[in-house]
């Protein structure tokens, strides 16, 4: 079937299933009463990631999405309507080996489990993950498909596209075959449909609902428009579907809105959208009877408003009030007390009511807020780690391209990873402005790349920043090229640092605040690689060996790397002592670490960022020219795209030697052979073969001296 619906497929693979009547334990519940304002969106299996397992008759099922795309919801609607059991994987105990069999005994379901009676829809792989350890997390895993794996009735989990690729890598090492379905965002008529579910729900006594359609129409087209490069990625999302809702829910006279959006009176953004909320809200303003009437209009304005949920939220004192008369001040105290309650933008208590909220409060308070309060919001967001808010980058937004923090580069990055489905890539880049003058030789280039499967121009964010400042990433680090030789890069806060390939970061100082160190690969990635370099290493708390998962090398440098734990994994680059050589080896290895995963797997970086002259300075157009006569390297419209098997077979090298400056004679001797046809001085002297001891394993250098990356 195209489309997995709740009626032509989740119906009947959970016929027969029956509720209990007992109490259930801690995260498990029956979702008695289904979403009255449900729309269903499109739910198809997945053409990203290869397996060969039918999801109509699997005993596993894995269901993906990107952030606040809806799985709970969906989650939540099938126990409503089937009777499965729903696991709340972020309410109940941390996970572990016997979550599952465990918690069937506990809840009294064995016999009903035992007799295909019974099923569980598991939600929130992404807060299970980041609760426990590795070890833990695949043994949870283990948990489930031990159990499920004969049964008739599926077991389906719920989770982002990073935490369904986890999870489908361990199964696959457990040689259990699963299928993914993913859940896509709705197009246009659902998505009218949706916000005025929840108009009506709000406002069910009313005569304008024609009215009111056309203008949620005309704000989701004007949406669509917007992001045309998203498609319906983001006018499809329901958070801002219910942004729509709430912005047309509270128009006093829809059809006045309905002709400014006609007219083109009103900007449609969703950044509009919201701000016409707040607007919306300080008009309640005029209706309380102030001694003096001009206080009205400097009180409650849209930065007072986010910095009093903000403070609510985040348990910090409010701002303080403008000065008036303490009669006026009496009556704005009390009006706050119901105002900030029942703000839009919260729940009813001190919670945001939606992501896109959560996002506007998060990236005004990081922005804007006093110390206290950003560093309580910037600790947040880098804990969520892979679970990050999708929409803190739409409202987070530098003032400048020459004025990005490095301390929220990570919160930022992480927003844009949020927003992947399966077949998407991201990348950020951190690296020195080799162009930059004297007075500017501490500022780095910071390069944020989000690809869409089947696109052909990612979009790319191009930011300045000082690279003195420390970078801060969080516990999870996936497709990120640091070299900054000034930094301090800080990685962590939580129970594991996680780094999925490829990843290189080349800092002064390098921080590890976690107790665990895991590195992996993607699905299907194949020879990728982890590199940490730098001139000083922080991480105490590091006693364990790392954990790798996959295909993926993890390799480090720093003084004293070559101790436990980290004896295994410690490199260094190969002697070459011809500075010439050293030069060219850098811009072949520039080259080659530049590449990042594409469409499908394949390793592609514009045309415009191979060929931009800090890439082909001095040597470097030798080396490109070398690359592309010899197929390393071939360009296909806007792109240049890399061949692994080539690089090896013609340069004896691999995208994880390049990385780690490892290079082989043929190799070197492929670097030879450009210098020696640029007919220029760089080949004056060169130095004789054998000179360089290529063919045995290179001795451990000192670390690199500031600034000095070879």
């Amino acid at each position: 079937m195209d489309e997995f619906t709740i009626e032509d497929f989740w119906k009947p693979r959970f016929l027969g299933i029956s509720r209990v009547s007992q109490s259930l334990i801690r995260g498990w519940s029956h979702i008695e009463q289904g979403l009255a304002t449900f729309v269903e969106a499109p739910l198809k299996i997945s053409d990203e990631v290869e397996f060969s397992a039918s999801a109509n008759d699997s005993a596993l099922i894995l269901v993906s999405a990107p952030g606040a795309v809806g799985k709970s919801t969906l989650a939540k609607q099938i126990s409503s309507i089937c009777g499965a059991v729903y696991l709340d994987l972020a309410a109940a105990d941390p996970v572990g080996g016997n979550t599952i069999s465990g918690g069937i005994f506990k809840c009294g379901l064995s016999e009903n489990w035992q007799n295909g009676n019974a099923a569980i829809l598991i939600d929130g792989l992404d807060e299970a993950r980041l609760r426990v350890t590795q070890e833990a997390y695949e043994a949870f895993l283990g948990d489930v498909a031990d159990l499920a794996i004969s049964r008739a009735v599926p077991t389906v989990l719920f989770g982002r596209t990073g935490a369904v690729q986890d999870a489908f890598l361990v199964f696959a090492l457990r040689n259990v075959e699963v299928p993914i379905l993913e859940i896509g965002y709705y197009d246009h008529e659902p998505a009218v449909e949706f916000s005025m579910a929840r108009i009506r729900a709000v406002k069910p006594d009313r005569a304008s609902e024609d009215t009111e359609r056309k203008a949620v129409s005309g704000l989701i087209k004007g949406l669509s428009e917007q992001t045309n490069a998203d498609g319906n990625r983001f006018a499809g999302y329901a958070p801002v579907l219910q942004a729509v809702a709430d912005r047309v829910g509270q128009a006093s006279n829809p059809q006045v809105l309905v002709s400014e959006i006609e007219k083109g009176a009103i900007p449609v953004s969703l950044e509009g959208i919201t701000s016409a909320i707040l607007d919306r809200e300080h008009s309640k303003l005029n209706g309380l009877p102030f001694g003096d009437s001009s206080v009205a209009d400097k009180l409650y304005r849209k930065d007072e408003q986010i910095h009093r949920l903000a403070a609510r939220i985040y348990g910090v004192a409010p701002p303080e009030a403008l000065t008036m008369a303490p009669k006026d001040a009496e009556i704005y105290d009390t009006a706050l007390k119901a105002w900030v309650n029942e703000h839009p933008f919260l729940d009813g208590s001190a919670r945001p009511s939606s992501a896109v909220f959560d996002a506007i409060i998060s990236a005004w308070a990081m922005k804007n807020g006093d110390t206290l309060l950003s560093e309580k919001v910037l600790h947040r967001e880098l804990g969520r780690g892979a679970a990050a808010n999708p929409f803190f980058s739409e409202f987070y937004q530098p003032e400048s391209d020459e004025d990005f923090p490095t301390a929220h580069v990570g919160v930022f990055y992480n927003s844009l990873r949020a927003r992947l489905s399966l077949g998407d890539t991201a990348g950020l880049t951190i690296d020195v402005d080799e162009d930059a003058a004297d007075e500017n030789a501490l500022r780095a280039e910071i390069e944020i790349t989000l690809a869409r499967r089947g696109e052909e121009n990612p979009r790319v964010w191009n930011f300045d920043t000082d690279q003195t400042s420390n970078i801060l990433l969080g516990p999870h680090v996936e497709n990120v090229e640091i070299s900054t030789p000034y930094a301090t890069v800080d990685i962590g806060s939580g129970v594991e640092a996680t780094f999925v390939s490829p990843v290189m970061i080349q800092c002064a100082k390098l921080q590890i605040t976690s107790d665990r160190v895991i590195a992996e690969s993607p699905v299907g990635s194949k020879d990728s690689s982890v590199f940490l370099e730098a001139e000083q290493f922080v991480g105490d708390r590091i006693v364990a060996v790392p954990t790798v998962r996959g295909d993926v090398h993890l390799s480090v440098s720093w003084p004293g790397s070559r101790a436990h734990p980290w004896t295994a994994f410690a490199s260094g680059p190969t002697p070459v002592t011809d500075p010439r050589e050293q030069e060219a080896l850098r811009r072949f290895r520039k080259f080659i670490i530049s590449f990042r995963s594409h469409s499908k797997g394949s390793l592609a970086r514009f045309k415009d960022k191979i060929e931009h002259a800090r890439m082909t300075k001095g040597v470097g157009q030798s080396v490109l020219d070398s690359l592309v006569e010899n197929g390393v390297l071939y360009l296909e419209g806007p792109m240049y795209f890399l061949d692994p098997g080539v690089l090896t077979d013609k340069v004896g090298a691999s995208y994880h030697d390049c990385v780690r400056r490892q290079y082989s004679r043929k190799t070197v001797d492929f670097i030879r052979s450009i210098l020696n046809g640029t007919g220029t001085s760089l080949v004056a002297n060169p130095i004789p073969s054998g000179t360089a001891p290529l063919d045995r394993p290179a001795t451990f250098p000192p670390a690199p001296r500031r600034g000095e990356w070879p």
